[in-house]
């Protein structure tokens, strides 16, 4: 499980490969450092002290010369001499006084080498008898202090980090700039990792985050520019329509018309407002709310009244539009808030009617209950492009801007939809083809349980689950 989770985690395996690259070379300069000193403190070789034995040989008739051979072996070549007769006598040395010898003497038959750093060989006297030679290395400071070593360790940890760090501060930077600079407005700064470690996936999800916002924001420019042209074109008729009842001079049928024309526009003024105070709402109590889920303000709602309701104001407000019910006369009730439930099948019915552009087309509403209730609205208008529906949810929207800018609306009737059920527990889908139709589809639960939005009621106004 853990050397799983250590190869998810690329960056993590970096670090820990990195430091066992450390303690490796660090193992490898130590063992380096010891042998090499092991090396160098070695005694003389078996060929000095034969050239050693033969030199001192030659001056044993003469005390002083060997005295000279012993002293120039000790400061030449650092080495001490201590001459043995054969009655194993010291004949001469050059060890200071108190030293100990490297043996003791013994017969020239017993004779082996010595443990380094001593060595000893057999010497002949002129009179035919073997005495001994005894050679001991002085010790030498070896060529690598404790010192050396700790240099050695910090410039291998030293370099091989600044290598990590470097590794790890370059896309850190490249990220830290492209945030300052999506900061400060540039929405095309990007951070563009290529890296496939937590640093890329990190680089990554701030290019998406950043291309939501870009997006968000441009629907928010355009929700601007859109409700100006919505607010514009409905006002202008209403100004338009009290000029002419101005000029009526008192024709009473003129100037009905003309305020039946004015109660339309006010009303597509008042649906407009009305959808974008909704979203505001939602968008603000979502924020608060501790669930990210907007509170209901939820009753027993007669479902068959409320799509009775919806039916009438639809046929009102559009009486040449053929719509077909199919709607059993006693529906499961469902416990929901019914102002905003009636908002739901507004504007599926009025999404219908606008993307119907044939006039003779009859619009479907179809409702079935059972351990939920499933609203449908069918319509045979233009349809939405399958790449189109999965963000026909999105907030502003639009799937064909030059189309939709004649039939109006700012992009937010299916949003509102979308949000609305979610917070009643339930699911809405589209299901449509270009110039096929849409058929969307409303499935609602009966009972009053713990839905999406029950925990954020207050509790004085909770039911028992059923």
């Amino acid at each position: 499980m853990v050397i799983r989770d250590l190869l998810r985690a690329r960056l993590a395996l970096r670090i820990y490969l990195v430091g066992l690259a450390q303690v490796a070379v660090v193992a490898a300069g130590f063992i380096a450092v010891i042998d090499l000193n092991r090396r160098t403190g070695q005694d003389p070789g078996s060929s000095q002290v034969r050239f050693a034995t033969s030199v001192i040989a030659r001056s044993l008739d003469d005390p002083r010369a060997l005295e000279r051979v012993l002293a120039s072996a000790r400061d030449e070549l650092h080495t001490t001499v201590t001459v043995l007769d054969p009655d194993g006598a010291v004949l001469a040395s050059s060890a200071p006084a108190g030293v100990s010898r490297c043996s003791t003497a013994r017969p020239a038959s017993t004779w082996k080498p010595m443990t380094p750093p001593c060595h000893a060989a057999p010497l002949r006297f002129p009179d035919g008898r073997d005495g001994l030679i005894e050679l001991t290395a002085a010790p030498s400071p070896p060529p690598f202090s404790g010192l050396h070593v700790i240099a050695f360790v910090l410039v291998v940890v030293g370099v091989s980090s600044w290598l990590l760090a470097r590794t790890l501060t370059r896309p850190l930077r490249q990220l830290s700039s492209a945030a300052r600079a999506f900061g400060r407005g540039d929405l095309k700064a990007r951070a563009a990792l290529s890296n496939r470690d937590e640093l890329g996936e990190v680089s990554r999800a701030f290019d998406e985050m950043a291309g939501q916002v870009t997006e968000l924001l441009r629907a928010e420019r355009e929700l601007l520019a859109n409700v100006s042209h919505e607010l514009r074109t409905p006002l202008s008729r209403v100004r338009m329509a009290l000029a002419l009842i101005s000029e009526a001079e008192g024709d009473v049928a003129v100037a009905r018309e003309l305020l039946s024309d004015i109660g339309g526009d006010l009303d597509e003024v008042e649906r407009l407002i009305s959808d974008v105070l909704t979203a505001a709402r939602l968008d603000l109590e979502e924020a608060t709310s501790p669930r990210g889920i907007p509170p209901l303000r939820r009753e027993r709602v007669d479902t068959s009244g409320l799509l009775a309701h919806a039916v009438s104001r639809f046929r009102a407000a559009h009486p040449k539009r053929t719509l077909r019910v199919d709607v059993p006369e006693e529906l499961p009730s469902v416990d929901a808030d019914p102002v905003l439930l009636r908002r739901v099948i507004d504007n599926l019915l009025e999404n219908a009617h606008k993307y119907t552009e044939r006039s003779s087309a009859a619009i479907d509403l179809v409702a079935r209950g059972g351990e939920e209730v499933v609203i449908e609205v069918v319509d045979k208008g233009m349809g939405i492009a399958a790449a189109d529906l999965s963000r026909v949810f999105r907030p502003f929207f639009r799937a064909d801007k030059s189309r939709t800018r004649a039939t109006g609306g700012l992009g937010l009737g299916l949003t509102l939809a979308k949000r609305i059920v979610d917070a009643h527990g339930g699911q809405i889908e589209l299901l449509s083809a270009p110039n096929q139709g849409t058929r969307a589809r409303v499935r609602l639960p009966i009972g009053y349980g713990p839905g999406a939005g029950d925990a954020l009621l207050p509790r004085a106004t909770r039911r028992p689950s059923p």
